[in-house]
């Protein structure tokens, strides 16, 4: 009689994996990654051209006093 536990299951399923993963199959490589520096550089910049616009979208809509202006 053959008696079945989950920990002898847990490990048979993990060794089948383990096998059929391929070990010989040839490695494709990886694309080289970006710096990230690179990266938040080129965020930074588009952040700060959406902020520009919105900045000159909302003095479009509300035109606010200069702070060099001032009534004398």
């Amino acid at each position: 009689m053959t008696y079945f536990s989950a920990g002898n299951t847990a490990v048979e399923n993990a060794r089948a994996l383990a096998q059929s993963a391929l070990p010989n199959a040839p490695v494709q490589p990886d694309e080289p990654k970006r710096p990230r520096r690179e990266l938040r550089t080129r965020l930074s910049a588009v952040l700060r051209t959406v902020a520009d616009r919105e900045l000159k979208l909302a003095d479009r809509i509300d035109p606010a006093p200069k702070c060099g202006a001032t009534a004398g």
